[in-house]
């Protein structure tokens, strides 16, 4: 029997080294990947429902969702989930890996809307608004678009607005980024006409915004006070308004209340006058309630019985602005 040369021993001995080498190579790979997606130092669990648990993995900013039923992980990877679910409704939105959004049962774990679009909103009147090319549309839970992603958006109306139906109705924009609203059936019940249509208050109404000016909306669209005022916000239950330094408050049908408020108390001067206050700007009263300088400036402070300083507002450097002074006869 012929003999091999000692040469290709060599060679075989090699090539077998090799080969074994390789596998075990492969096999630690391997094991080590599984070992990391799978250990539970790794993966740190919160229960979400009665058969779900949160798996997350802080270190390499990752979670998913495991069904303690199926023994199983039935979600992909993803960096966040929404945890807010509107009355009746089960499905949120979660973010992948590829920042794209879709949704997931929070009940079951499982994906339901695959993740396809650039921002998603969670549902509201069994709708959830989408956005796909800079384009809000909305979904139903089957993950069908009944009303397709046809009004244009921005980063600063994706930050601004809600897009959330309340009452039937969702603010939606045109081209101009100016605001209108729809119902559910994606039919347009107030024109695409102004700055901005805020969701509703506590107090059940929409701030309405255009040109500079406010007013307010009722929940079915209807204008109940005039775009005329200089600023209007809610507190709480409590409806605000500003013009020409002068505050007020109204209630929910746009009725005065209260026809003059400060935002912060009074502050006692010299000679029977007060310091009052709409939110950062000063203004002053006297002893009968009549105000006697509005409240449109940064600061004020009183030099005399009768002399005041005034500062402008601060520019855009947070820097004041120019000082005056102001005699009350």
């Amino acid at each position: 029997m012929k003999t091999l040369p000692k040469s290709w021993k060599k060679i075989l001995i090699s090539a077998w080294a090799l080969f074994g080498l390789g596998v075990a190579i492969f096999a630690t790979i391997a094991l080590c990947k599984y070992i990391t997606e799978n250990t539970v130092q790794q993966w740190y669990e919160y229960t979400i429902s009665d058969e779900v648990q949160l798996h997350r993995n802080y270190e390499r900013q990752e979670m998913r969702f495991y069904n303690t039923r199926l023994k199983r992980y039935v979600s992909p990877k993803m960096q966040w989930y929404s945890d807010a679910v509107s009355e009746g409704d089960s499905l949120v939105v979660f973010c992948d890996l590829n920042d794209k959004r879709g949704y997931i049962n929070l009940n079951t774990g499982e994906m339901v809307i695959s993740p396809q679009y650039d921002y998603a909103w969670n549902f509201s009147h069994g709708l959830a608004a989408v956005c796909r090319d800079r384009k809000i549309g909305f979904v139903n839970a089957a993950g069908e678009e009944v009303i397709p992603c046809q009004y244009p958006t921005s980063d600063y109306l994706i930050d601004r607005l809600g897009y959330a139906f309340y009452n039937g109705y969702c603010t939606v924009t045109n081209s101009n980024n100016e605001c209108g609203l729809i119902d559910v059936n994606g039919a347009l019940v107030v024109d695409t006409i102004y700055d901005c249509i805020w969701n509703p208050c506590k107090a059940g109404v929409r701030i309405v915004q255009d040109e500079g000016k406010y007013g307010i909306m009722d929940l079915t669209g209807k204008i109940i006070v005039p775009l005329e005022y200089d600023d209007i916000w809610c507190d709480g239950f409590r409806l605000f308004v500003v013009k020409n330094g002068i505050m007020s408050q109204l209630d929910n049908t746009g009725k005065i209340v209260q026809p003059f408020c400060s935002s912060y108390g009074f502050e006692s001067l010299y000679n029977g006058y007060f310091k009052y206050y709409v939110k950062e700007k000063e203004g002053i009263i006297d002893s009968k309630g009549k105000v006697v300088i509005p409240a449109i400036y940064h600061h004020i402070n009183q030099l005399e019985d009768n002399l005041f300083e005034v500062q402008y507002d601060q520019d855009y450097s947070g820097e004041g602005g120019a000082w005056k002074l102001l005699r009350i006869d």
